[in-house]
């Protein structure tokens, strides 16, 4: 049995809003089906971590589409944790706060935009990089997303690299490596 969600039409304010964001976004990433909030990775400091030291939190009920992110950043060199629910995001961020968390719109026991709103409005986790990773395509959800504060929107279905190019960029992490060290390798340390 779907769900049926009924349509909502997008406000002017929504409207100008995804103007704004889509019109100084990367051509590279819109057509990929990506959207960053400029407003909030502006005022981000760099995560200072490589991609092995982050940890990235995927939230999405569908098996498959849980495999293909893990899949993903793994193969980007992250590390990452699941979770299937609202109820185990909770759980997981009891335990421990990740470095930036994937969240799908549509979730067995909660809607992902009343997620991120509850996020944004609790101080531990109101500057979390959250980035939606959804099949929601609409303009209007879209520009809900970003307004509720979404670091980033990644539309579903993503390419081999689309979940990486957003993190990066997010997390403000540098991409390249010192020639002849290898991703992830501790730099050389400074002769005494």
């Amino acid at each position: 049995m779907s769900k049926e969600r009924p349509s909502v039409a997008a406000s002017r304010e929504d409207k100008e809003h995804l103007a704004r964001e889509t019109s100084f976004a990367d051509t590279s990433l819109t057509r990929l089906g990506a959207y960053v909030n400029y407003e909030r990775t502006s005022k981000r400091k760099p995560i200072g971590k490589t991609t092995a030291e982050t940890i990235a939190l995927v939230v999405e009920d569908d098996p498959d589409q849980l495999a293909l992110a893990v899949l993903r950043l793994n193969a980007a060199g992250y590390a990452t944790q699941t979770a299937d629910s609202v109820r185990s995001l909770y759980h997981r961020l009891q335990r421990r706060v990740p470095d930036a968390l994937f969240l799908d719109v549509g979730l067995p026991d909660g809607d992902g935009f009343e997620v991120l709103a509850s996020l944004r409005r609790n101080p531990a986790y109101a500057d979390l990089p959250i980035i939606m990773l959804t099949v929601r395509t609409e303009p209007e959800d879209i520009a809900r997303g970003l307004s509720l504060g979404a670091d980033g929107y990644i539309t579903k279905p993503y390419g081999r690299n689309t979940l990486d190019y957003v993190l990066r960029y997010t997390l403000k992490q540098e991409i390249a490596q010192a020639p002849g060290s290898r991703p992830g390798a501790e730099p050389p340390r400074a002769a005494a």
